[in-house]
């Protein structure tokens, strides 16, 4: 058993298949739970993924609420309801991050 656990929320991929965003829940023993969005490259070799977005999501009384959508094939966009922000990382290789 590890320290840490994940739950798969959602994949979503870029208009030409190209690039994934995947949203994550992930809790860690001795820590507040979070919402990753993480960005990684559909196939290749760097295709590891890389959290460009981590929420808050402690508040079990209002969940986070998470919307993940790309604007073309290098411009997604994060919007994140009931949450704060603790990490953002507005670039990604070729792709932009926006956050509303």
């Amino acid at each position: 058993m590890g320290l840490c656990s994940e739950e798969h929320i959602d994949t979503i991929a870029s208009p030409t298949g190209h690039y994934q965003a995947e949203v994550v829940n992930k809790a860690c023993v001795g820590a507040s739970p979070v919402q990753e969005v993480f960005l990684r490259r559909a196939e290749g070799l760097m295709n590891g993924r890389t959290a460009v977005a981590i929420f808050d999501a402690s508040n079990s009384e209002k969940p986070v609420d998470l919307t993940v959508k790309w604007r073309g094939e290098h411009r997604i966009v994060i919007t994140a309801h009931g949450a704060k922000v603790w990490s953002f990382q507005p670039n990604w290789h070729d792709v932009r991050v926006m956050e509303r």
